[in-house]
């Protein structure tokens, strides 16, 4: 989601405009020739054997979106992501990077007179990328940070310029957020939507992700009327309710402009669940002492405590209910969530028929497996089946930490290498959704453990990019991705050639 930052100043020939933002206390600042646009921060990919500062991969508008820590950058500490952080979508020769700031304060025309080109501020905690200072009258020093050198310094490989760019948008920067000098604890915000014209909002902080309503819903059995059924979003299933049915309301067709807001209840055990609504107009902030107890007509139909607060539009007659979270949780999703299990079991192979659909001369099959809650691929050429882990391996001495052991396949000596520590993550504990993939190379096999498999995917060759590089050991072993735009995926693709290579694991 973009954002306009206000804005009411115009550039000159005598004056240079600056997105200013915030790291903690230290105030930094862009040149805004290189700023295209400030996101929210973005759902992503994490991406294994990457620098530590590389927060992952996010799919922009169909471009593959690196974005990094500019804190633990600067600093050396990894930032606190908060209802104020944002992404600085900049570019540079290296092609677009995003740059997680706790907060944008303002975009404004600085007189070249107010611009000290002094690259040495003794002040500065980010010497190797400042391009100079900004002194205002009664103002707090900003620091200049050069785009390009930060992006040089995150890429270990530098990538062909071009690569992954985006257009800028300089309209998508307008102006200036407005900048409150009051305690943020006095503030709340909402994500606003409507059912039948009428108001609604959730709090900020429980809402995960908004994404369109999918045209597959896998159907609950003698579920609430409410419980819509169940959808496999990037790994996890998760519930599916019409909230207007829940609130006691007439069920709304679902559109082009409904959407699914999904959200956590912190206070229950169920976990995330998304709520079909049938338009998301949009984020406010409002003060806290702004809410006020539910009148009773607003109530009416809904049942009890279904909300738990109003706000009234200043200069405006409408009202916005905040929905109880805890109250609809607990209504309509307990008898549903008895039945997630079952449909959440392995469906590797599965999905093979889908081949069919698209043309062997452009398309290309990968098993999709989950590590982390995170999609990853390898090719269906060189994978020779997918089996359960057994209840023992045999340990083999002096042999490299990510290697389980043995087993006897068959009649073949498998070793098996655990693909988290091989992708340096930690181990997991055992599970019954953990699988081996066994690929083949040559004469020889290598058992890979996965968290569980999700399906076999047939994709057009058009969809397969290259990945940015980030590290030396990601770039030769994560050097492709699948890019899903209408789906909002992004699954990263390991070479099993290079897994395959290891000589530590291989069995005669």
């Amino acid at each position: 989601m973009s954002e306009v930052i206000e804005n009411n100043d115009n550039a000159t020939e005598t004056e240079s405009q600056f997105v200013s933002f915030l790291l903690g206390e230290e105030r930094f600042a862009f040149n805004m020739l290189t700023v295209g646009e400030i996101i929210r921060v973005p759902t992503m990919v994490k991406v294994p054997l990457g620098p530590p500062q590389m927060l992952g991969l996010a799919n922009l508008r169909g471009n593959v979106l690196p974005v990094y820590d500019l804190q633990f950058t600067l600093m050396g500490e990894p930032g606190e992501q908060t209802d104020y952080s944002r992404v600085i979508v900049v570019e540079s020769s290296m092609g677009v990077t995003g740059f997680l700031v706790d907060r944008v304060t303002r975009v404004n025309s600085i007189s070249h007179d107010c611009i000290e080109n002094d690259k040495s501020w003794e002040g500065s905690i980010a010497y190797d990328y400042l391009d100079g200072i900004i002194k205002r009258d009664k103002q707090p020093i900003e620091q200049i940070l050069s785009v390009e050198k930060l992006v040089t310094a995150q890429v270990v490989n530098p990538v062909t310029s071009g690569q992954h760019q985006v257009s800028l948008s300089q309209a998508a920067m307008g102006g200036q957020e407005k900048a409150d000098e009051e305690s943020e604890s006095q503030y709340e915000q909402l994500v606003c939507f409507s059912i039948e014209e009428q108001g609604f909002a959730f709090h900020l902080q429980d809402v995960e992700e908004i994404v369109r309503v999918p045209t597959e819903i896998s159907a609950l059995p003698e579920s609430h009327p409410s419980v819509l059924g169940l959808v496999n979003l990037r790994g996890r299933i998760i519930p599916i309710v019409d909230l207007a049915t829940n609130l006691g309301m007439c069920r709304g067709e679902i559109n082009d402009a409904s959407r699914i807001v999904i959200v956590n209840n912190s206070q229950s055990a169920i976990g995330s669940v998304g709520f079909v609504v049938s338009r998301v107009s949009n984020v406010i902030s409002i003060k806290v002492d702004a809410l006020e107890p539910v009148p009773e007509f607003c109530s009416q139909g809904m049942g009890d405590g279904a909300l738990e607060s109003v706000y009234r539009v200043e200069n405006s007659k409408r009202l916005v209910s905040i929905v109880n979270l805890a109250t609809i949780f607990e209504r309509s999703l307990n008898d549903a969530m008895a039945d997630i299990e079952p449909l959440q079991e392995d469906t590797a192979m599965n999905e093979a028929k889908d081949a069919e659909l698209l043309s062997e001369d452009n398309s290309k099959q990968f098993v999709v497996f989950w590590i982390d809650g995170q999609e990853y691929g390898v090719s269906i050429e060189l994978t020779q089946e997918i089996t359960r882990v057994p209840e023992k391996l045999e340990s083999v001495p002096n042999t490299p930490d990510y290697l389980r052991g043995v087993v006897n396949l068959r009649g073949t000596v498998l070793p098996v290498v655990d693909l988290r520590t091989r992708l340096g993550l930690m181990m997991a504990e055992t599970s019954e959704r953990q699988r081996i993939i066994v690929l083949t190379r040559g004469q020889h096999k290598t058992g890979f453990i996965v968290d569980g498999v999700a399906e076999v995917k047939t994709v057009d060759l058009g969809v397969i990019e290259r990945a940015p590089t980030l590290s030396n050991s990601q770039s030769q072993l994560l050097n492709e991705i699948i890019k899903l735009d209408k789906e909002r995926r992004i699954i990263q693709l390991l070479d099993p050639q290079v897994l395959l290579a290891d000589s530590e694991v291989t069995v005669g």
